[in-house]
């Protein structure tokens, strides 16, 4: 009996360790998975928290995109239009813009100024509406990747 007894001792703490290490795994896993979900659910949080600025800068980059597109392909943009971009370019964009945005609508901006008299031919009126339409699009492309940097990373744009 003394014998088996030492044979049981000897096994005992190999088996305990055995034991110890699958219980120090689970433990580990288990708060592996507890800090996973206090990290998502965080970031819901903060999305959450967000989501008036973010819905306003959404509702703003479209119109702002809206605008600058019906002057980017009428010929005779309407002075509501026009105004109503220079709002937006004074007011409420400089509110969210990050730089690409800031970029196109300065671009767009210096575009909207340089827009060829009537007396200056219809050529260089289209070759500019053209420029402009790129310019619009190019906005469009900047509101959106902003938008999905803060929003939702599936808004991007894959090539």
């Amino acid at each position: 009996m003394t014998k088996d007894f030492s044979m049981v001792l000897a096994k005992g703490p190999k088996a305990m360790t055995i034991e110890n290490a699958i219980k120090g795994f689970t433990a580990l896993v288990g708060l592996a998975g507890f800090v996973f979900g206090v990290v998502k659910f965080l970031e819901v949080m903060a999305v959450d928290a967000e989501r008036p600025y973010l819905e306003r800068k959404l509702a703003w980059c479209e119109q702002v995109v809206e605008t600058t597109s019906r002057i980017a392909t009428s010929a005779e943009a309407s002075q509501d239009d026009i105004d109503r971009f220079w709002q937006m370019y004074w007011g409420v964009m400089g509110l969210i813009e990050k730089a690409s945005i800031t970029s196109a609508m300065v671009e767009f901006g210096k575009s909207l100024e340089a827009i060829p008299s009537a007396e200056e031919g219809s050529k260089d009126l289209s070759s500019h509406l053209s420029s402009m339409q790129g310019k619009s699009l190019s906005l469009a492309h900047a509101c959106r990747k902003e938008l999905s940097a803060e929003w939702s990373p599936s808004w991007s744009i894959t090539p």
